[in-house]
């Protein structure tokens, strides 16, 4: 399958948008099944606070008080997205607000940390 370690800002969000719908649309002969939903179902922001401070317990290096502020970041990460694929002909009511557009932000976000020496997010 894809080298998803370092996938980030190698496709456009369309392409990951695409990909999940239909993958042998973007890659002929993929066996990767398909991920309608993600277009369909709304993201649940509730317990995000809660996943950032878990999180942190385990490990990760969430900068102190991320977590207040995760929402709103996310939200705001969204929005771009969502602009980009309508901009790029995606048709979907509320888009910035299904599951698709958060799989993307994470997808673009992998292996970018490497490439550009950063270390945690801020």
């Amino acid at each position: 399958g894809l080298d998803l370690h370092r996938v980030g800002g190698k496709y456009p969000n369309k392409w990951h948008y695409d990909h999940m719908f239909d993958p042998r649309s973007t890659s002929p002969g993929s066996i990767m099944p398909r991920y309608p939903w993600l277009q369909e179902n709304d993201l649940d922001y509730s317990h995000m606070e809660s996943k950032i401070n878990v999180l942190r317990t385990l490990g990760t290096p969430y900068a102190e008080g991320f977590e207040k502020k995760a929402v709103e970041i996310a939200k705001k990460q969204a929005s771009e997205i969502a602009a980009d694929l309508k901009a790029n002909g995606v048709k979907i009511n509320g888009l910035e607000n299904k599951e698709i557009v958060a799989l993307i932000a994470y997808l673009q976000r992998l292996g970018t940390d490497i490439k550009n020496g950063e270390t945690t997010m801020r």
